[in-house]
């Protein structure tokens, strides 16, 4: 895939879009310094992944996007395109069916980038995996610019084999190691997790199997105790219902009573009510009267009140005026006597200014001769600090020359015991490189025989892996059957026990059989010891098919005692009737009259045959079923007993689906009460369900039997599995230790070469600064002498200065004390007048403020005078409305008393008729007693229903009215329910605590067990895969490496001489037994040297044997294109020549782009590219294309003449 074409936006300095076709064999960019060349290398390089900033010669990945310059703004985003020529379908497989492959990044300033491959939006990944194994990518040998090429010759050996690495193609594997590595990291973290996992489950899963079986038991008993509780409540709740109904009929008649005491009572009342209006129409009488002799009385106190008020005011008011008669005579002392010093205080005033102004003006001659005298003092100062300047240059200049010679003296000193140090350590470090690499090649011979120690491991664990996939198949067919078997059997024991205790119970027979039977009945022994031997549906086995045809010939029959004689049967009756314990038919069981089966059954084909002979029973019972059943003849169908009956059979004609045809004609049939053929299938279904669950029992032990061997076959392999894990994971753990310390080992053997090379050098460099050293030493002896001697010379000028100073600096003292004195006189005389000026507006403001009290004080009495003969005349008003409400307040009293007269009358006849109303209410409250105590009564039963139901509720979560029909009409007593009751709390309370969801967490653990199980299986296999894999890559990776760097080093040891004009150069491998890991170093002996260090070469020679490298690599295996930015630079003319046919010869399989000042490079280029920069900070591309010794610019350009 070589580059078609490039095109960049917005990139660095390319901020408009520029298009670079690449359709050339060699390709050069030319151009000044910082014009951008290196931009299009960056690009190209940004294009195809690059992730480092410092390599794109930045310190963000946001500064490749153009920043702006002088005349143009910063550009919002960088975009560069690679377009790829796939025409021979070269490319990756999912490519390889397009001409073109665009490979396109965009980055904006906000951060975000994408990658897109034919306009596809992508990840970084898929751009990588692109130039896999093709020698293309932005680490990989098609991209060298100048520091790569030093950066070849001076890289560590394991560094270096990176190129061998991308030639050989296994980068891809490299990556692909790397990611299978992170997943088994990641795998065997999962898998740890899972197994502590399953461990915790494993530790808890038994104790939940016990919880969820005892869980299991405690459902059984609470269903019972429900039922049962339900059976107490549902007849509690019928007896407190009728007490209620009773207690609420006498609550109407009393209430009925009441209601006729309380009608009388309101007629009374609405007698009454005239009498209660005039009382009260009486008593507002009284409240008005009463209320205006209280109005009188307060006008009588108010006016008293006024009038004293007034009199009060009057002598206030007389009072004030009296006291601003004697304020406003001090006043007017005050203001004559301020006026006088306000006088006395402006004549001194004057004086005071006058003083002030001559003080001023020989102040400022005394100034003007103290700046005269300052001006000559600076002037000898500065005189002084220049003598001063030129001692302290001088004595700079000494301080600085010891400074140096002292520096030398030490250096010197430091230098020979550095080097003496710098021997010994080069001495240490060479001795510890043997040490060194000694112990590499032991720890290198122990890794090798950990690794297949390792391999043996997994190879043992994956066929102990396969045997428990083996055994965990078989277990989990054998965990189905159990589960089903343990299922079947739990199920037919349920219906077993529920129907033993149905037919103990003997549900459905009259009250007299089923006290009869419990009373003769724990077991069959029993009764029949006593002469009862059960009921004749228990006496009779009877078929499937026939059982509605039983029930219906005998009917109420079936529950018919069978007693063995006519005394059992009487003692029985006894029994019942002693303690009226219900009715019950007995029947013995060698009755007298025995009803033969007819000779020959009827010739008809819906005749099945005499029910007697149909049905089984013991010998003892045959003559009783023959009695019960020998004249019953059973048919198909009701048609078939119809026709029958029609002709004439003389027998009772029973059809198998329950119908009856009486010897009379008479038809019985229909469905709904079953009682009889239910009794019967009951029986029959105990019977088969007791050989179903021996059976069922029996298969149990069995497969229970089995699962135990395929358990203890799990857990051996599974022990032995663990084992193998251990011994696998401790492998890798010395495996992983043994690389360690193999690769410090390796480092540190390296780092001690590396530090005897270099203490090497630097002994020589510190030779060769020592022997320097001298000649400064005696130059910076010299120059001490000569600042010395300026050094003098500047003392005596000081002196001298100094001298002058000091006479200036007495005289301008002298100066500054006459100033000082006349300033302090000036500032005195200031002061003073500043004091005066502040005491006489104070006295002018004061002499302001009493004139206007002054005012103030004469109007105040002013008004006094006024308000004087205003409150006089109020006071004799006062007095003349007081005489008037006195009189009317008298007249008032006497109204309201003969108010209160009347109203005591109304009042006493009113509570005459009141007293009649007593023995009503008295009636009406016994009435409302007893009401009250039967409503307590109906509250306490209805609190007891409620009561009740909640109870019910709470505990069974049921609705217990819906529910009583299924319950009242059980008649069992209550002493046998409530003993049953207490047995099973008992029960549920010595099980203690339950756990009720351990049924749920039993099931959702099992199959989490389960599930985990399967997935460490899985993690466990996909460990085996890709250890095997990862094995499998490091075999194909050692094969290729060795054969790309067997070839490369051959064409190495050609092209060297080559480029050289002679000499000789090789690869050696620096750990042949380590092909994973093993560096690459060169040797290399240009022509005319010994054969040496590479470090020793010149620039020219490094770079020469770096291309050297590349090209051997690119004659293996030619990348599809190839950048060389500046390779050429240290390179003379003739070696530039040689490095131009080079490139030339191997066009035939790569591209090349060379960035070059060299002109013999730009003459061996088919195009130039140029780079300009006409706008400051804006790069132009221009194309040239070449052809012989003509060059003609690509837009169709005029032709001119290469030189």
């Amino acid at each position: 895939m070589k580059i078609k074409k490039v095109e960049v936006c917005g990139f660095k300095s390319f901020v408009d879009r520029t298009v670079v076709h690449i359709d050339h064999d060699v390709s050069a960019i030319v151009g000044p310094n910082g014009c951008g060349k290196s931009n299009i290398v960056d690009a190209i390089r940004w294009a195809m992944g690059e992730q480092s900033a410092r390599h794109l010669r930045g310190k963000a990945m946001e500064d490749v996007i153009f920043n702006g310059s002088e005349t143009r703004g910063p550009h919002s985003f960088a975009e560069v395109t690679l377009v790829f020529d796939n025409t021979a379908g070269l490319g990756p497989p999912e490519y390889r069916d397009y001409a073109e492959i665009a490979v396109t990044r965009r980055l904006d300033r906000s951060g975000h980038s994408e990658y897109l491959i034919n306009k596809t939006v992508v990840r970084l990944k898929d751009v990588t995996q692109l130039f896999l194994g093709t020698g293309v990518g932005t680490k990989a040998y098609s991209i060298i610019e100048q520091g790569r090429i030093g950066w070849i010759v001076s890289a560590k050996p394991t560094d270096r084999r990176h190129l061998i690495e991308e030639a050989a193609g296994i980068t891809k594997f490299k990556a692909k190691k790397k990611a299978a590595e992170r997943k088994m990291d990641q795998t065997r973290q999962n898998l740890l997790r899972v197994s502590d996992i399953i461990g915790e489950i494993e530790k808890n899963l038994s104790t939940l199997k016990r919880q969820a079986q005892k869980a299991e038991r405690y459902k059984r008993y609470r269903t019972e105790i429900r039922d049962l509780e339900l059976l107490v409540a549902s007849h509690r709740w019928m007896e407190l219902t009728v007490t209620r109904r009773v207690l609420e009929n006498e609550m109407d008649r009393v209430d009925a009573q009441v209601e006729g005491s309380r009608f009388a009572l309101r007629l009374r009342e609405a007698e009454l009510g005239a009498d209660r209006l005039g009382v009260q129409q009486h008593e507002d009488i009284v409240e008005r009267a009463q209320r205006h002799a209280y109005e009188q009385d307060n006008s009588v106190r108010v006016l008293e009140g006024k009038i004293e008020q007034h009199l009060s005011r009057l002598e206030g008011l007389r009072e004030s005026e009296r006291m601003a008669e004697r304020e406003l005579g001090a006043l007017v002392g005050q203001r004559t006597s301020l006026a006088a010093e306000h006088e006395m205080l402006a004549a001194a005033l004057v004086d005071l200014e006058e003083a002030e102004q001559r003080e001023s003006e020989v102040l400022q001659k005394e100034n003007a001769e103290l700046d005269r005298r300052r001006g000559a003092a600076e002037e000898a100062s500065k005189a002084v600090e220049q003598a001063r300047a030129r001692v302290a240059e001088a004595q700079q200049r000494i301080a600085r020359a010891e400074a140096v010679l002292q520096s030398y003296e030490r250096r010197q000193g430091e230098g020979r015991i550095r080097l003496e140090r710098m021997r010994a350590e080069r001495e240490e470090h060479e001795a510890k490189a043997v040490e060194l690499k000694q112990e590499g090649e032991a720890l290198a011979a122990r890794l090798h025989g950990l690794r297949t120690g390792k391999e043996q491991t997994a190879e043992r664990r994956e066929e102990l892996q396969q045997e428990l996939d083996a055994l965990r198949e078989q277990i989990r067919v054998s965990d189905q059957l159990l589960e089903t078997l343990r299922g079947q059997l739990a199920e037919k024991r349920s219906r077993l026990r529920s129907l033993e205790e149905i037919q103990q119970r003997f549900e459905g027979v009259g009250k007299g059989v089923r006290a009869l039977m419990r009373e003769y009945a724990p077991d069959f022994q029993s009764r029949a010891d006593k002469g009862v031997l059960g009921l004749v549906a228990d006496r009779i086995e009877c078929p499937a098919e026939l059982t509605e045809a039983l029930a219906a010939a005998l009917g109420e029959r079936l529950q018919h005692v069978v007693v063995k004689d006519r005394a059992s049967a009487e003692q029985a009756l006894a029994f019942l009737e002693a303690g009226e314990r219900g009715r019950a038919t007995l029947v013995t069981q060698n009755p007298r009259r025995v009803v033969r089966s007819a000779a020959a059954l009827p010739d008809d084909a819906s005749v099945i045959g005499w029910l007697g002979d149909l049905v089984g029973c013991d010998a003892a019972d045959r003559p009783l079923v023959r009695h019960l059943l020998g004249d019953v003849l059973v048919v198909r169908d009701a048609e078939g007993a119809r026709r029958l009956h029609d002709r004439g059979v003389a027998a009772a004609i029973v059809s198998a689906g329950g119908q009856v045809v009486a010897m009379d004609g008479s038809l019985t049939g229909g469905r709904g009460e079953g009682v009889g053929s239910h009794m019967i299938a009951v029986k029959r279904e105990i019977r088969e369900l007791h050989g179903v669950v021996s059976e069922l029992d029996g298969r149990l032990h069995t497969a229970v039997a089995e699962h135990g061997v395929l358990r203890n076959g799990i857990a051996e392999r599974r022990a032995q599995l663990d084992s193998a894990r251990t011994q696998a994971h401790d492998a890798e753990i010395a495996i992983v230790k043994a690389d360690k310390d193999l690769r410090r080992a390796e480092e540190s053997l390296a780092s001690a070469n590396e530090r005897a090379e270099r203490l090497g050098r630097e002994a020589d460099e510190l030779h060769a600064q020592l022997e320097a050293a001298s000649d400064e030493e005696r130059a910076a002896k010299e120059e001490i002498d000569a600042a010395r001697g300026s050094e003098r010379e500047a003392h005596q000028s000081l002196s001298a200065g100094l001298e002058i100073y000091e006479g200036k600096r007495a005289a301008v003292d002298e100066q500054s004390q006459v100033v000082t004195g006349v300033k302090v006189r000036a500032a005195e005389a200031k002061q003073r007048a500043e004091s005066d000026r502040g005491a006489l507006e104070r006295l002018e403001r004061s002499i302001e403020e009493l004139s206007e009290r002054e005012t103030r004080l004469r109007g105040d009495m002013e008004s006094s005078a006024r308000q004087q003969g205003e409150t006089a005349a109020l006071a004799f008003l006062a007095r003349e409305e007081l005489n008037v409400s006195i009189d009317t307040a008298m007249k008032a009293h006497e109204h309201l008393g003969e108010a209160r007269a009347r109203y005591d009358e109304a009042k006493h006849e009113l509570g005459e008729r009141e007293s009649a109303l007593v023995e009503i209410r008295r009636r009406i409250e016994v009435g409302a007693k007893q009401l009250t105590q039967l409503t307590l009564q109906e509250r306490e039963l209805a609190m007891g229903l409620e009561h009740l139901l909640e109870s019910i509720e709470e505990r069974h979560r049921v609705d217990l009215p819906k529910v009583i029909g299924d319950y009242h009409f059980r008649e069992l007593p209550d002493a046998q329910v409530k003993e049953r009751i207490g047995e099973l709390i008992r029960l549920v309370e010595r099980m203690g605590e339950i756990n009720l969801t351990a049924i749920e967490e039993y099931d959702e653990k099992s199959k989490r067990y389960e599930y985990l199980t399967s997935q460490r299986l899985d993690l466990e296999t996909a460990l085996g895969q890709l250890d095997k894999a990862i094995r499998q890559m490091n075999r194909e990776s050692k094969r290729m490496f060795r054969e790309t760097f067997d070839e490369v080093n051959s064409r190495f040891q050609l092209v060297f001489p080559k480029l050289f004009g002679g000499g000789k150069a090789s690869l050696k491998l620096t750990d042949p037994t380590d092909m994973l890991e093993t560096g690459v170093e060169i040797l290399a002996q240009p022509p005319g040297k010994r054969l040496g260090s590479i470090e020793l070469m010149s620039g020219g020679e490094k770079a020469l044997t770096a291309v050297s490298l590349i090209f051997s690599i690119f004659q293996y295996k030619p990348s599809p294109f190839c950048l060389l930015d500046e390779v050429d630079a240290p390179l003379d003319e003739a070696n530039i020549g040689r490095f131009a046919e080079a490139i030339r010869s191997m066009t035939k399989h790569s591209q090349f782009i060379v960035i070059t000042h060299s002109k013999t490079t730009m003459q061996m280029a088919d195009v130039l590219y140029g780079v300009t920069m006409e706008t400051p900070g804006i790069s132009k591309l221009v194309a040239v294309e070449i052809r012989g010794n003509q060059a003609k610019t690509v837009d169709g350009g005029q032709t001119v003449a290469v030189a």
